[in-house]
């Protein structure tokens, strides 16, 4: 049976390094988190990101979350991937098989961003 935790969180650090790619706008960017509430810790994560035009842009990264929840410990990655094409917009967060740590171990599922920077995760363990 799957449960569901959301924490709020607060970027502490966003680094990005542009560069062109074939006729689009392509960075590599570094950022970290923190997060309170319902899932409270830390997170690294890496990413690249592509704007292809003024409307059309994609992302994909891998966070490491060092958090507690639901009287669990532990850290897990999560995938992202993301596409816009002008008001379209498609996020896919979701937990790396096999990457759960300390409590987490065995830890699957998928998350959501919520609006007010936001984590909502729906998993099982």
């Amino acid at each position: 049976m799957s449960q569901r935790v959301t924490g709020a969180f607060t970027i502490d650090k966003w680094e990005g390094a542009p560069g062109d790619w074939h006729g689009a706008q392509l960075q590599r960017t570094e950022a970290a988190k923190t997060f309170t509430g319902g899932i409270s810790g830390t997170s690294a994560l890496e990413a690249v990101m592509l704007g292809v035009g003024e409307d059309v842009s994609a992302y994909v990264a891998v966070e490491r979350i060092e958090a507690e929840f639901d009287g669990l410990k532990g850290s897990f990655c999560l995938l992202h991937s993301a596409t816009a094409n002008g008001d379209e917009q498609e996020m896919n967060l979701t937990v790396v098989p096999g990457s759960g740590t300390g409590g987490l171990v065995g830890l699957t599922g998928t998350a959501k961003i919520l609006p007010g920077h936001e984590l909502e995760l729906e998993y099982e363990l």
